[in-house]
């Protein structure tokens, strides 16, 4: 080792002192900001953007600290955490010790959730990251006690039960008026007196899927007659299914009565809606507005309804590996599993409402299971049966660090205009010219199209983040065949399992009931026509 290192004007260096200069040296706190709104109305829509703003300047502009991201749920509620990809996400890169500060409004925009708050803070403060909470004035790392965190998360909490409770009485008072609340259905919208006017374009499907269920249809006939004619629901598309008609049966609204609060918030907490069945007080507004439909009609429809009525067996919808995973390419729609005649099949969701829809016929899960093979030798495989299991290994343990290195090149895309913005008013003085508009609307269209990108990819993410399963398992398979007499045995065991493969394969998309599309972890596709072979798109 060179006993002395030279400096860049030539000077000698000791090698122990620039160590020590570099220890002294103090280290950039890694500060990260959670930002949440509970909403997409234009008001939070805007506090939203100025909170993204704010935190942006603030962190980029404060000196020993560095930006690591901006952490947003927009539009989710902070009584639970399972419905926060953000809020989970923050947490998970604490853990990761990524993050050594995170600023936050206040703690009701962390959490409305007393233990959920509590057990978060107190986890992240082990981990040595401290919490700054801005509107009440709080660091956790200075903290010598839970007592204040703890009376202002329970603030928070009973502030979420107070809001709920406001809002249920508010509805209550309206409905006791004769004011049921307007939702958009076929055949009614709601003109500027907020009365409910008939569409009677619309009107004619409703009075016909009435006559035709009295006269002995089943909903699934009904929904299959009304695809063949082009009718359209409310959205605008025609897949009309049993259950889209029979509930449009089953509502009361089409004979000009309406029964209010039909349903309930059962908790402030977790916010699930369930059936009325006398816990609450209901209320019938008889004769509010233009029938659609005859009482007599709609009660003969209901017997017709009640005659086919199938016994609830409260059955649990089954969850498999490839569960939401098959995607038709010729519709779009998604490949729900059966059994036939002993085989288990995959069907598309379109196709079983009416061939209309979709064509596609229905693939045996031996088939999907072949072309995943078949792309997975191609993928990895040295020769017919030797596999490269150290690049499975290595993308196994990149799936993450890719998903995140991708998530972060467009926060910083997106993070570069919100500066760029707040920049901008600043040197605007208060003065809006045409110029200075049109930097900031062209800023907005820019800042927009990422925003579109992130959430379209947050999708993908998702997947890859519910899928950590399946890769902790393979990974541990892997370590296995290191210790094994004859590894390759084994990993021909394994591949001929769908958990398995499912590892690296994130979604399977049909493209003719022997052709596939195989799209990997690392969103890579490779296509697999079984008469012919893969190709791999790389």
């Amino acid at each position: 080792m060179a006993e002395a290192l030279f400096g860049s004007f030539g000077q000698r260096v000791d090698g122990l002192s620039l160590m020590n200069q570099l220890e002294e040296q103090p280290k950039l706190l890694r500060v990260a900001a959670y930002v949440r709104v509970s909403s997409l109305s234009d008001e939070q829509e805007g506090s939203f953007d100025n909170q993204k703003m704010h935190y942006t300047q603030l962190i980029r502009s404060t000196p020993g600290w560095k930006m690591v991201d901006i952490y947003v749920d927009q539009g989710r509620t902070g009584t639970s955490m399972d419905k926060r990809p953000g809020f989970n996400r923050l947490i998970r890169h604490a853990k990761e010790r990524k993050i050594d500060v995170i600023l936050c409004k206040s703690v009701s925009r962390f959490a409305r959730n007393v233990i959920d708050s509590i057990n978060t803070i107190r986890e992240l403060t082990e981990l040595g990251v401290r919490i700054i909470f801005d509107k009440e004035n709080i660091d956790t790392g200075d903290m010598t006690s839970e007592f204040i965190l703890t009376m202002l998360s329970a603030t928070a909490q009973e502030e979420s039960r107070s809001i709920s409770e406001n809002i249920n009485w508010a509805v209550s008072r309206r409905f006791e008026r004769g004011e049921p609340v307007f939702c958009r259905k076929l055949g009614y919208r709601q003109d500027a007196y907020k009365r409910w006017v008939v569409i009677e374009e619309e009107a004619q499907i409703v009075r016909e899927a009435f006559e035709e269920v009295v006269k002995g249809k089943r909903p699934s006939e009904i929904a299959r007659e009304f695809i063949k004619k082009g009718y359209e629901k409310i959205n605008g598309r025609t897949d009309w299914s049993s259950t889209t008609v029979r509930l449009m049966l089953l509502n009361r609204d089409y004979t000009g009565d309406v029964i209010c609060q039909k349903s309930y918030t059962e908790c402030h907490l977790s916010h699930k809606q369930v059936a009325n069945k006398g816990e609450r007080n209901q209320f019938l507004i008889r004769n509010h507005h233009e029938p659609i439909v005859t009482r007599e009609l709609f009660e003969a429809a209901q017997q017709a309804l009640e005659k086919r009525k199938k016994p609830n067996r409260n059955k649990k919808a089954n969850r498999y590996p490839l569960s939401s995973r098959i995607e038709c390419s010729n519709c779009g729609g998604t490949l729900h599993r059966f059994i036939c005649r002993g085989f288990v099949r995959w069907r598309c969701e379109n196709n079983v409402k009416s061939k209309e829809l979709c064509p596609m016929k229905s693939i045996t899960e031996a088939t999907i299971m072949e072309a995943m093979q078949a792309a997975f030798l191609q993928r990895y495989g040295k020769t017919k049966y030797v596999y490269d299991t150290q690049r499975m290994e290595k993308d196994l343990s990149r799936a993450v660090s890719a998903r995140d290195l991708s998530y972060n090149r467009l926060r910083l895309d997106l993070e570069k205009i919100l500066l760029e913005e707040n920049i901008t008013l600043i040197n605007s003085s208060g003065t809006e010219s045409a110029s200075t508009n049109n930097k900031l609307e062209a800023l907005a269209c820019k800042r927009e199209e990422i925003e579109k990108e992130l959430k379209v990819k947050e999708e993908w993410w998702q997947r890859i983040d519910q899928d950590a399963t399946f890769r902790d398992t393979a990974q541990h398979k892997l370590q296995e065949l290191e210790g094994v007499r004859d590894p390759l045995k084994l990993l021909q065991k394994e591949l001929e399992q769908i958990t398995f493969l499912r590892a690296w394969v994130v979604r399977v998309k049909t493209i003719s009931p022997m052709s596939f599309c195989i799209k990997w972890i690392d969103d890579q596709e490779t296509i697999v026509d079984l008469r012919g072979g893969a190709k791999l798109n790389e």
